[in-house]
């Protein structure tokens, strides 16, 4: 899915078609201001001051504190972005930011929102990967709780777009009782799962620092009946035996290939006799195919791990060196950019 300049009148069709755009210009100045625009939005609580009713520019101010006149600049920018309409002189959430940017909404992304404020500092130390090849690590060096708190609710809110669509996919045998969800943290993903399989449960196994919001966004989202946590880490504890299901979902990216082999031969240690394994990934397009939004991705999760994103024929390689058989790629015509790769242990 490409991202770029939008030309919204003839004048602008023309000028673009001509090279008379400076695009670089663009996309240095108002990609990076709109991401700051749509977070300021969210931290200033503009998106949740506007949900009961529109409002004037100058009524926003001072209900929120905020300087009347450079409210007005930001509020005319998110209804260019499409955040926000004018009616009249009153300023009215857009349906994009009533369906994303309030707290509740249907699909909700204002703890991305929040997460994104600490991506914004990850991004500053690109130029250092580049020459160096050290990314952040930021799951071994961030101590902030707030931190921890924004990035855990900004993973459940991308979750609820994947729940139903990777609950649908994965295979589960007959009778099936118990899932163990790694680094699952809200335990979304394995609820799901879960469900569509009574009488399974799900346990999440999760870094001490995460473990805490975990439970409390799981019982917030109504599935602690189904999930339990527990404090571990998916290299060195025990996963324990015997599991039906074992999920990897959208962790593998912060590994290299080598602790990859070893997370699929622990989970295959793990699982019961035709267990099944599922990896549900972004995913990073091989090299011979051309360049997409993955190839994004996976500069990204380098920049904030020490590996990057796979392919899923890179998974199924590495599942079928760990013994697992029936490997099968799916990659779901509703999330592309997706994959899961799922197996079954003999």
């Amino acid at each position: 899915m490409q991202y770029g300049v939008i030309p919204t009148s003839l004048a602008e069709r023309l000028a673009l078609f001509a090279g008379a755009v400076p695009l670089p210009l663009i996309d240095l100045s108002f990609g990076v201001l709109k991401a700051r625009m749509i977070m300021a939005g969210v931290r200033l609580g503009v998106f949740q001051a506007l949900a009961p009713e529109p409002q004037t520019h100058e009524r926003l101010a001072a209900a929120l504190n905020l300087d009347a006149a450079c409210l007005d600049l930001l509020l005319r920018c998110l209804v260019f972005a499409g955040y926000l309409d004018l009616q009249g002189d009153r300023y009215a959430l857009s349906a994009l930011a009533r369906n994303t940017m309030i707290a509740g909404a249907k699909r909700e992304l204002t703890g991305f929102a929040e997460w994104h404020y600490t991506q914004w500092e990850f991004i500053g130390h690109l130029e250092e990967l580049i020459r160096t090849g050290k990314g952040v690590h930021f799951h071994d060096t961030m101590t902030d709780p707030d931190a921890w708190g924004h990035y855990q609710k900004a993973m459940l809110e991308v979750a609820r777009f994947d729940a139903t669509i990777l609950a649908r996919h994965v295979p589960v045998r007959k009778g099936a009782t118990r899932l163990l969800d790694v680094a699952g943290s809200h335990g979304l993903l394995g609820a799901t799962i879960a469900r569509e399989h009574p009488p399974m449960r799900s346990t999440v196994i999760d870094l001490p620092a995460a473990i805490d919001h975990a439970r409390r966004l799981a019982h917030h989202e109504g599935h602690g009946d189904v999930v339990d946590h527990r404090a571990g880490d998916l290299l060195k504890d025990d996963y324990g035996t015997g599991w039906d299901v074992v999920l990897l979902s959208n962790i593998l990216h912060h590994f290299t290939p080598d602790v990859v082999r070893t997370i699929f031969g622990r989970a295959h240690a793990a699982l019961a006799a035709d267990g099944t394994i599922a990896v549900w990934e972004l995913e990073r397009p091989a090299r011979h195919k051309r360049p997409s939004e993955g190839d994004g991705v996976a500069l990204f999760f380098r920049l904030t791990s020490s590996a990057a994103a796979y392919s899923g024929e890179d998974y199924a390689q590495w599942l079928n060196e760990a013994g697992f058989t029936r490997t099968k790629i799916v990659r779901p015509r509703l999330r592309p950019g997706s994959v899961l790769v799922h197996a079954r242990r003999t």
